[in-house]
């Protein structure tokens, strides 16, 4: 029996408990949920309760009822930013997103870091400005839930007055599980002299500085891949001098320190690039190579955070010769590719079938997410309601409320 039978069916009673009523609600699509909060104060109440949104994120999270996928491209005429939301399964529009209304400027390039419990992390790259007052305005950070359309845009960080000309900064997103928070890390190395590592915390909504004792001799590579996990988030590393000292580096979100994993021995075939990606929540290496006539990616699985050695090649992908870049791998083992000429294609790699999606861009990048009630702006948050208010509101509004949700069903 689907949601919807089952919200048929109770709300037919007369009067239902206050726990039913929180069992049927939790296990609903967001889209529905924002339309509910209409029906009653107590209904409101209840849906923005931080206990009821964490029940609906379990309920969402462990059986992912529905997903999204927010997809990238950089329009064919202005080369800017172009997003869409689309379906997961079929990557249907849902609807087109006005990245503007997220940054104060136009922005010519565009990253995604996460998700993470359905919160999408924006990094925008602004148009180079001559404007002094700009200069800690070349990139700016922004929080996002999709299926809520709330937003949160992070505070400008400002650099140091002593900061080199040349350096580089990498970011990361993910949750603090100990604390409660959605925090992001910022890695900034100054000309491999230096390395400077801020995190941001949605609960204070500000940046500290922290001292993780990280080599600044790393060249640390930005996400290809959706990253995070379970606490952790994840980069490729390597030592600048040395590239065969290759890494897994991760940041866990609570303690905030940094841990070493050394990578799986290169191939006898050199690494076109190597990528770190999380499949069913597993750390995983992705790397290409040149097979013959077309490009092949070994997938490699870690079973064990810094421990040499752990790393179980899982898995080789060998596209068809027109199809190149691997954008994502998703459930049932079918990888979504580029081929040669623009287009998104559907790949399985048992079966070696493919299908023609009908999209088309110059590049692109793909991120599905679960679909949640997760909150950005901590102060919009109402207090847990007591058993008492919410029985004594909930039982008269019962009839007016059934006959509301009727109608949107």
């Amino acid at each position: 029996m689907s949601s919807r039978d089952i919200l048929k069916a109770k709300m037919s009673s007369r009067d239902l408990p206050e726990d039913v009523i929180m069992e049927i609600l939790s296990r609903l699509p967001v889209k529905w949920l924002l339309r509910f909060k209409c029906v009653c104060k107590s209904w409101y109440a209840l849906i923005t309760n931080p206990d009821f949104i964490n029940k609906h994120l379990t309920w969402a999270t462990s059986h992912n009822p529905r997903r999204g996928v927010f997809l990238t491209c950089e329009h064919e005429i202005t080369r800017t930013p172009w997003v869409s939301l689309r379906a997961y399964e079929t990557l249907e529009v849902s609807r087109y997103v006005d990245i503007s209304q997220f940054f104060p400027h136009d922005i010519d390039d565009l990253a995604v870091y996460g998700p993470c419990n359905g919160i999408l992390c924006l990094l925008g790259g602004f148009e180079d400005r001559d404007d002094d007052d700009d200069r800690d305005r070349s990139n700016g950070l922004v929080l996002w839930n999709p299926a809520t359309r709330e937003s949160k845009a992070l505070p400008v960080i400002h650099r140091p007055p002593d900061v080199p000309t040349t350096f580089s900064f990498n970011f990361g997103f993910g949750f603090d599980p100990k604390a409660n928070d959605y925090k992001v890390v910022r890695i900034l190395n100054f000309r491999s002299l230096k390395c400077e590592v801020e995190v941001y915390s949605l609960s204070t909504d500000s940046w500290r500085v922290i001292n993780p004792s990280l080599n600044p001799a790393y060249r640390v590579s930005s996400p290809r891949f959706p990253s995070y996990s379970n606490g952790v988030h994840h980069w490729w590393a390597c030592e600048r001098r040395n590239r065969d000292h290759r890494l897994l580096l991760s940041f866990d979100m609570s303690n905030e320190v940094f841990q070493e994993t050394p990578l799986p021995p290169l191939s006898e075939r050199p690494s076109l690039f190597e990528a770190i990606a999380v499949i069913n929540d597993s750390v995983a290496l992705v790397s290409m190579y040149h097979g013959g006539e077309s490009k092949c990616y070994d997938i490699w699985v870690m079973n064990e955070c810094g421990v040499k050695g752990s790393w179980t090649k899982l898995f080789t992908i060998r596209p068809r010769p027109q199809l190149s870049n691997l954008l994502e791998l998703r459930d049932g083992g079918l990888v979504l590719l580029r081929n040669e000429n623009g287009w998104l294609v559907v790949f399985d790699p048992r079966t070696r079938e493919q299908r023609d999606l009908g999209i088309y861009g110059n590049s692109f990048q793909v991120v599905s997410f679960t679909e949640t009630l997760v909150l950005l702006n901590r102060s919009r948050e109402c207090a847990p309601a007591t058993r008492s208010a919410t029985r004594s509101a909930t039982r008269p509004a019962t009839r007016s409320a059934t006959r509301q949700v009727m109608r949107w069903l």
